[in-house]
């Protein structure tokens, strides 16, 4: 089963692409001095933002990846990092990169909700 979880892994990094600026030399510097008007500015911010925040929780996503990875070269794949037990099988099959089981991550859960209310 984990070679199944591998191979899925595998295939979501593989499949994890920067997002494609609409102006080949925009890369990472946004051209916000070539713009018409405020209007045109202003759409150009907000496109510029967005794609920020969508490469952003790319590398998050593949940091992920990556550390569930090396988690099963390491043999500690699918243990839960708070407890210790083991991480149920339809838990990594929803959420390959689940580093705690359901009950611990309930309980973080939880207890963030109360620190913010």
């Amino acid at each position: 089963m984990q070679g199944t979880l591998r191979k899925q892994l595998l295939n979501t990094l593989s499949g994890l692409t920067p997002p494609i600026c609409p102006d080949a030399d925009m890369d990472d510097t946004p051209r916000l001095d070539a713009c018409a008007d405020e209007n045109e500015y202003a759409s150009r911010v907000v496109e510029v933002g967005m794609q920020l925040a969508l490469r952003r929780r790319m590398e998050a996503r593949r940091g992920e990846i990556e550390d569930a990875l090396a988690r099963m070269d390491t043999g500690v794949y699918g243990v839960c990092e708070d407890c210790g037990d083991d991480i149920g099988m339809a838990r990594l099959l929803a959420t390959p990169t689940a580093r705690l089981c359901v009950h611990c991550q309930s309980e973080r859960e939880t207890a963030q909700y109360l620190r913010c209310a």
